[in-house]
């Protein structure tokens, strides 16, 4: 039986373009519903990347923008210092702005919608004048990675910062689940999670997924005694992940594999970049295309320690057919397993270990990429994934919108105005 077209707003916190995690989960399903749906995207956009919309513009019925807030590292941690002092998580401020509520109120007012989804929780800050169903895509667990930031913390300071922010997220976190009329998740783990804090909320599986005819094995060499890891370095658990790499794992890598050589890609700030550097470490900083770094790579590496959801830097790496070493954060919520797809490993002796032997050993790397590329064929293409979403919007447009969630998110964006 054929879907009927639906008009979908989608509020994302950031452009969504396939050039970052969360943005090319956003871009990838926005583009296959505008197969079928009317889809508006409204989002913020830095003003250097306001020409890069019309990609986007050319799939979707309509993108309409509002400028970033312009804050920096320094003003982020000012208005965390400020946060802490109220009630409400810094979570329920930090995407917050009068210019996006004008925005917001005015697309509602202009055109009717079937669906409004909120791309993660932080957008639920907003208020929603609207009959249609809203949607929560919870690309993450929000008070999870903040407890495991807390966990993985070295600075009392910040410890104690994550800690308060973890105990008021989790408490609106799952006041956010109940009160929308649906909510997706990318993986099992997290929709079990979910359904206990809020059992009478419908939630979605909605993989992550990956674009196979884009990311696709590669016929060159790769070059010798080389490792590469990707992601963006102004997200604390990527950039987490690089310290980790460069500073504990990497010298026991050297010490069983003398000439490996690590780039590490990805944006982030200038100083924290700069400590990344090293002898025998490249740090690229922002680019167009990661593929061809991973082309090069002898094995990719995902040293995650704090995180959520699912990474689409593995399901990427999987559809390359490339030797992968991942910690079990990194390839959590995945359907892969250790020794069939990838290797996995926690602890640094054991991780430098595992990116050893795959060095050593080109034969299990290519029999481990083989693996990989057909698992990602199977679990994780985008087509799947809209399906899931869509099969979620069929069972809520059946049925009154809830009004919970309306009535909350106004006395939210007067806590925050």
């Amino acid at each position: 039986m054929s879907r009927r077209s639906l008009r979908i707003l989608v509020l994302s916190p950031g452009l969504p373009l396939p050039t970052w995690g969360t943005g090319t989960r956003i871009y990838q399903l926005a583009r296959h519903l505008s197969l079928r749906n009317e889809v508006t995207v409204l989002s913020y956009v830095p003003p250097s990347d306001e020409a890069a919309i019309a990609p986007l513009s050319e799939l979707c019925h309509e993108v309409r923008q509002v400028p970033c807030w312009p804050g920096g590292s320094f003003g982020r941690r000012v208005w965390q210092a400020r946060w802490s002092l109220s009630p409400a998580p810094f979570l329920a401020r930090e995407l917050y702005s009068t210019r996006m509520q004008v925005a917001i109120d005015a697309v509602l007012a202009d055109r009717r919608f079937d669906i409004v989804q909120l791309e993660s929780s932080q957008m639920c800050c907003f208020r929603l004048r609207t009959d249609a169903h809203v949607v929560l895509d919870e690309h993450n667990i929000e008070y999870e990675i903040l407890g495991r930031m807390q966990q993985g913390e070295r600075s009392p300071l910040r410890r104690a910062h994550y800690r308060l922010e973890e105990f008021k997220v989790r408490r609106v976190e799952s006041r956010w689940w109940e009160q929308v009329d649906g909510v997706a998740v990318p993986s099992g783990r997290e929709a079990l999670v979910v359904r206990q804090r809020a059992p009478g909320t419908p939630t979605a599986v909605v993989p992550n997924g990956v674009d196979l005819e884009y990311f696709t094995p590669s016929i060159e060499r790769p070059e010798p005694d080389h490792i590469v890891f990707t992601g963006l370095m102004t997200y604390r658990p990527n950039l987490d992940a690089a310290q980790f790499l460069v500073h504990d794992i990497l010298p026991r890598l050297r010490r069983l594999w003398p000439g490996v050589t690590l780039t590490v890609v990805g944006a982030g700030q200038a100083r924290d970049l700069d400590l990344l550097r090293q002898p025998g470490v490249a740090v690229t900083g922002w680019v167009r295309d990661v593929r061809p770094y991973m082309q090069r790579a002898s094995v990719l590496v995902t040293p995650l320690r704090i995180g959520g959801g699912t990474r689409l830097k593995v399901i990427e790496g999987l559809a390359m057919a490339k030797p992968m070493v991942s910690t079990s954060v990194g390839c959590e919520g995945l359907d892969v397993r250790h020794g069939e797809h990838l290797l996995v490993a926690d602890d640094p002796d054991e991780f430098a270990r595992h990116v050893a032997r795959l060095l050593a050993n080109p034969d299990l790397g290519r029999r481990l990429g083989e693996m990989g590329r057909a698992a990602a064929a199977v679990a994780y293409s985008w087509d799947g994934a809209t399906e899931q979403l869509e099969d979620l919007y069929d069972r809520l447009v059946h049925c009154p919108p809830a009004r919970g969630f309306h009535r909350m998110a106004r006395e939210g964006a007067s806590r925050v105005a």
